[in-house]
């Protein structure tokens, strides 16, 4: 099966219901046509390059699927006939892939960015002078503190000397 991403972007003034019963259809739409949805992820609303439709924002949706060819152009079909789309894409990602390797991509990139953005936290929350509690399993390794023959550098540099004459 084929891996497809596509990408829409729906009218602003759509209550939260709306937007979620109109990206729940689109769901449905590719599971229907006999695809598997892989994730949905909501960018939110967004400030638009250009007027599109006399719209100035739009609320984009990323919709992440492995399905047979026809399934995309059902999708496509949809959303070209919903008055609440503004603009849609959809790009092949994949010609030849299989849902659980999809699945599988996902949740390792969820993963890193979960760890990388505990990292930063921690990092920050250093800074500022606080001391978080984290757990071993989250707790991102330190480099070491003195490496073989070579000395570290001090953490403030050092004083000026002083030649003994006031200019």
């Amino acid at each position: 099966m084929r891996r497809y991403e596509t990408i829409f972007i729906l009218r602003p003034d759509l209550g939260e219901t709306q937007t979620k019963e109109t990206i729940k259809r689109f769901e449905g739409v590719v599971g229907s046509n006999g695809g598997e949805l892989i994730d949905t992820d909501e960018w939110g609303g967004r400030e638009l390059a250009y007027r599109i439709k006399g719209e100035r924002r739009g609320y984009y949706v990323r919709l992440d699927y492995v399905a047979p060819e026809a399934a995309t152009h059902e999708v496509e079909r949809n959303l070209k006939l919903a008055d609440n789309v503004l603009r849609y894409l959809s790009v092949l990602v994949d010609a030849d892939t299989d849902a659980a390797k999809a699945h599988a991509e996902v949740e390792a990139n969820r993963s890193r960015i979960a760890q990388h953005k505990a990292a930063a936290e921690a990092r920050a929350a250093e800074a500022r002078g606080e001391t978080p509690a984290r757990p071993e399993a989250e707790a991102v390794p330190d480099a070491p503190e003195e490496i073989t023959g070579v000395e570290a550098a001090p953490d403030e540099p050092p004083a000026p000397e002083s030649d003994g004459q006031s200019h």
